[in-house]
């Protein structure tokens, strides 16, 4: 949506924030590649995103009262490139402090005229496909009642408490959570790749030494309260690999799992080159890729054993994916020479990045 005329290209660390909690310089400036799907932005959003109602005293209000409706979503600092590009993909919002306690920096949006005229016109265009769903036609049917009712004193006061009601049924306090029954059809594969890089993760297991104990088991797993089952399953149908599962000391928590190698390089892993990640999640996505290659070519050719030997490439293996040194420019490619070097030496080629 937000087009720039010139753009300076700089290599963020994240870490340069952490002293004064305030997030200020070149990462402000961090933008999409221009040809970033829409799709992609509201799978983040299913992820990361809420939507809210802020009814606080104000003197100089009508009824004394002030409201705000807020667009928000939430990131690790860690991520702040990426979350700087949704506030510019939007051209709107302003990112706060990193949280002492959490670690986490939020991008606020609550321009009546930006929800009116670019936040709501999106959503309307690209829906959300899980249970927030429900959170954003709360939202957004409170926000038009605000707009009809804010002008005057006895309709305020009315509208007031529709909203303090809307509110009480927002986010985790919603009470409906059955989608409609076509809302899932043709989910967008760019809506996955977002909606993966909020709420999944890639995993690769470095603990034993022993192969036959479990070094480099990788999977994808994306987490879920029960109540987005559905959005979860229909992601499984249509990469037509892994399973649900839960956890009985989490009864609310289900997970999509993909762990079995053939699935992962033959479906998996193609599918988020095509379609691929933005910000962190970028990073962990090339190390993984690459080591779930290199695992599988172990297997088919048990004589890279001999050629290499079995410490070293756990060595090498565990090297690649505790490698911090990757990070992001504000356009959100990969800063990775480094990391390049040691891929290269563990594969005996260059990785195509």
């Amino acid at each position: 949506m937000n087009t720039t005329n010139t753009f300076n290209k700089n290599l963020i660390d994240p870490a340069m924030f952490l002293d004064s909690r305030k997030i200020e310089g070149p990462v402000l400036n961090s933008t999409f590649p221009a040809n970033v799907s829409p799709w992609f932005l509201t799978g983040y959003t299913d992820a990361e995103g809420n939507f809210d109602i802020h009814i606080f005293s104000n003197g100089k209000a009508l009824a004394k009262t002030g409201i705000k409706f807020r667009f928000r979503i939430a990131a690790n600092y860690k991520d702040i490139v990426l979350l700087c590009a949704v506030k510019n993909y939007f051209n709107s919002g302003s990112i706060s402090t990193i949280r002492k306690d959490t670690d986490v920096v939020m991008l606020e949006i609550s321009s009546i005229e930006v929800i009116k005229n670019v936040i709501i016109p999106f959503f309307d265009n690209y829906p959300l496909k899980g249970t927030k769903y429900f959170d954003y036609v709360t939202w957004k049917n409170s926000f038009i009642d605000f707009l009809e009712n804010k002008d005057s004193l006895e309709s305020k006061l009315l509208l007031i408490e529709r909203l303090k009601e809307s509110k009480d049924n927002l986010n985790r306090n919603k009470q409906e959570f059955k989608l409609p029954m076509n809302h899932l059809e043709n989910i967008d594969p760019n809506y996955i790749s977002g909606f993966t890089c909020g709420d999944g993760s890639v995993s690769l297991v470095t603990g034993p030494e022993n192969f036959n104990k479990g070094f480099g088991r990788a999977t994808l797993v994306i987490t879920q309260h029960v109540h987005n089952k559905l959005l979860l399953e229909a992601i499984m149908k249509y990469f037509s690999v892994g399973t649900i599962t839960s956890v009985k000391s989490r009864p609310f928590e289900i997970n999509y799992v993909v762990s079995n190698k053939d699935d992962l390089n033959n479906t998996i892993i193609p599918f988020f080159e095509k379609y691929p990640f933005y910000g962190l999640h970028s990073i962990s996505f090339l190390k993984w890729s690459h080591i779930v290659k290199y695992l599988l070519k172990i297997r088919e050719d048990k004589s890279i054993f001999d050629r290499q030997n079995k410490e070293i490439i756990v060595s090498n293996v565990r090297a690649i994916w505790l490698d911090k040194s990757t990070l992001l420019y504000n356009d959100l490619s990969l800063g990775s020479e480094g990391l390049t070097e040691k891929m290269t030496d563990l594969f005996n080629t260059p990785p195509d990045l």
